[in-house]
């Protein structure tokens, strides 16, 4: 039973504008007057190049933004500040869908703004919107006024009294969020963006490897997401040619050839424990791609279109086939993770393997489409631990060596431009460790602790010491022992740093895994 008892009054308040203001940055604010450009240009049809200029004056603080993607009409200039009018065609493959772009964009970024727009070769049109407006709850009228013309098909937006302080550092962040961003329709030439009267360039993540058998896939499918209604997905996954822990791997997403958002690793794409782990340096050569072409509402963004929208019903559609592209490929780059330089890095040129799939493939099974995955081989640190695990449980002295030197084997492999002076330090601090414990634990001779102290006291006495019980005869070896003492003496105490080769690494090394077997029997040796 229903009973009439009252009405209630739905209408928004201006208070939704300064919500708005807490949930932009200032390069989003910037990218969604940059979308509202392209949207208009869809709209009317326009064919020319759109051409955005965005002036950000460090000295008065203000933005100009300029687009000639062909104006805003006189009866249509509501939809530039009223929260929820759009103007878009629900088929339309525009990036306008929430009908908020421009209102709260100028909302996020400005205190005092102004909008002129001409239609075509119309009149021209004014509003201005200020925080005096906003804070007045009692109407919701803003006046519009005809003004001197500008340039045919043009919109011109400036900002006074910005929320925020304009940088060095912001320009180049905002330069670096639109070439991003943008990369598509800027290597396609359909837009300019100029900052401060300078050309931006894309910036695109295309430097996929080609291992044999295990190239980079590129899968294409029309996917349903409702009666009647499909979207274009592709995805293109597979390793890079180089590895940045901090960075550039993980999912990437387009909608309607917008970046929507970078390097992403959450568990919702498949970054968690039982997938494909939880994000690590040894899969940080695997990339996803993820572009999705069709109607706005179909698209799975936030509402600022700055990440994934998981709940939604378009992702959540391949969600489950994807997180195991995800796990395959991250799979694959951690197996190939010992030696990434020949297993990886130089296979840079090749062609991306296309895979057609139904749509039933996406929505309800889990083929990645990659042969069987490389069996695992093991780090050099699990090798030598399970090489050695005998001798460390009958000789607990041996561990120290024994990790050290996994410890100098790692820092080696680091782009480090001291390394090898850590590494050579390293290396002395474990022969002489290694001399000490063999001497009070191995060598089978009982010292006082008044003959350790003083024996230990002086390195020249151990060394003299360990050489009447092991290689007593081979003197050059000896002679190669005090050489490398010597060079660390004069590498740690004199105001000069002393030069480490990478010959004297390597031989300091071998002379080092020498005396760790013969002392130990510590296997030292990669295979």
């Amino acid at each position: 039973m229903k009973i009439t008892d009252n009405t209630i009054d739905a209408s928004p308040t201006k208070r939704i504008y300064w919500s708005i203001i807490a949930d932009y940055s200032t390069n989003t604010a910037i990218s969604e007057l940059i979308d509202n450009a392209l949207d208009i240009h869809t709209k009317v049809g326009g064919t020319q190049k759109v051409i955005i200029n965005i002036d950000m004056d460090q000295e008065q603080q203000t933005i100009t933004v300029t687009d000639n993607a062909g104006g805003v009409k006189r009866d249509d200039l509501s939809l530039l500040v009223s929260p929820g009018q759009s103007g878009n065609d629900s088929d339309e493959h525009t990036i306008g869908i929430f009908g908020v772009g421009t209102k709260r964009a100028v909302v996020a970024l400005s205190m005092d703004i102004k909008i002129f727009s001409r239609y075509q070769n119309q009149s021209t049109y004014l509003i201005e919107i200020d925080d005096t407006w906003i804070s007045d709850t009692s109407t919701w009228i803003l006046q519009s006024y005809q003004v001197d013309a500008i340039p045919d098909s043009t919109t011109k937006i400036e900002l006074n009294k910005l929320r925020f302080v304009i940088t060095d550092e912001s320009i180049d962040q905002l330069i670096y969020h639109l070439s991003c961003t943008y990369a598509n329709f800027l290597a396609a030439k359909t837009i300019e963006i100029n900052v401060n009267s300078i050309p931006i360039g894309p910036i695109l993540y295309g430097n996929w490897a080609y291992p044999p058998e295990f190239g980079p896939r590129e899968y294409k499918t029309l996917l349903q997401v409702d009666t009647g209604k499909t979207v274009e997905l592709k995805i293109t996954a597979g390793l890079v040619t180089s590895s940045n822990p901090t960075g550039e791997y993980g999912v990437y997403l387009y909608c309607n050839n917008r970046l929507i958002v970078k390097e992403l690793k959450s568990f919702d794409v498949g970054y968690v424990a039982g997938l494909a782990g939880k994000p690590h340096p040894q899969i940080s050569t695997a990339r996803f791609m993820i572009s999705i072409t069709g109607e706005p509402k179909y698209m799975p963004w936030n509402s600022s279109k700055s990440d994934l929208n998981p709940k939604h019903r378009t992702f959540q559609a391949f969600q489950q086939w994807f997180t195991n592209i995800v796990t395959e490929f991250s799979s694959l780059s951690r197996r190939l993770s010992g030696d990434w330089d020949n297993n990886v890095f130089k296979y840079s040129s090749g062609t991306i393997k296309q895979v057609a799939l139904q749509n039933t493939e996406v929505t309800s099974m889990r083929r990645s489409y990659l042969p069987p995955l490389p069996k695992q081989k093991k780090s050099y640190s699990d090798n030598i631990k399970q090489k050695n695990n005998a001798v460390i449980n009958s000789k607990p002295w041996a561990l120290g060596p024994c990790e050290t030197s996994i410890a100098i084997e790692w820092v080696l492999k680091q782009k480090l431009d001291q390394k090898n002076r850590i590494a050579f330090i390293l290396l002395d601090s474990t022969l002489e460790i290694a001399f000490k414990d063999y001497l009070v634990n191995d060598s089978g001779k009982q010292y006082s602790d008044t003959t350790i102290k003083t024996m230990f006291g002086n390195r020249t006495n151990v060394h003299n010491e360990v050489k009447t019980l092991v290689f007593q005869s081979n003197t050059i070896l000896w002679q190669k022992v005090d050489y490398y003492y010597k060079l660390r003496c004069k590498l740690v105490h004199e105001r000069v740093t002393a030069g480490i080769s990478d010959t004297d690494i390597s031989n300091f090394k071998a002379i080092v895994q020498l005396f760790l077997i013969n002392l130990f029997g510590l296997d030292l040796t990669e295979n």
